[in-house]
């Protein structure tokens, strides 16, 4: 079973956080990060960051080349690759619900036919080139 993670573009740092999506209220989005302390109790507490929701990407399951993550909005090169298009970014088709890679002029490649540890290295994301 894949693990179930976000991202997403802080408000207060601008940084990137990884952790769980939560929407405290409406319209406030942020991720979470759940932490487990192992004393004589086991206690448990969160830290919340509020998020720009238009940056939260998910997490596909997959790591690239260098073990990094490869999450919805990533931009990716495929290694050694002769095709057009390519770097590209990672896109969820809900019609199809399935990850995959964009390629404009040219059908969409499934993320899952590649063995990411050695054809997929994650360069970018899409959300660190607007601004």
């Amino acid at each position: 079973m894949r693990e179930i993670l976000f991202k997403a573009k802080r408000l207060d740092m601008g940084g990137w956080i990884e952790g769980c999506y939560l929407k405290k209220c409406d319209p406030l989005l942020g991720i979470a990060k759940h932490y487990i302390l192992k004393q004589k109790e086991m206690q448990s507490f969160c830290d919340w960051h509020p998020v720009f929701g238009e940056t939260v990407c998910q997490y596909t399951g997959l790591t690239d080349k260098n073990g990094v993550k490869i999450f919805e909005g990533d931009i990716v090169h495929i290694v050694d690759s002769k095709k057009p298009g390519i770097p590209a970014p990672v896109a969820y088709l809900k019609e199809h619900c399935q990850f995959v890679i964009l390629r404009s002029n040219h059908n969409p490649i499934w993320l899952c036919d590649y063995d990411s540890t050695k054809s997929l290295e994650v360069i970018g994301n899409t959300h660190d080139k607007e601004g």
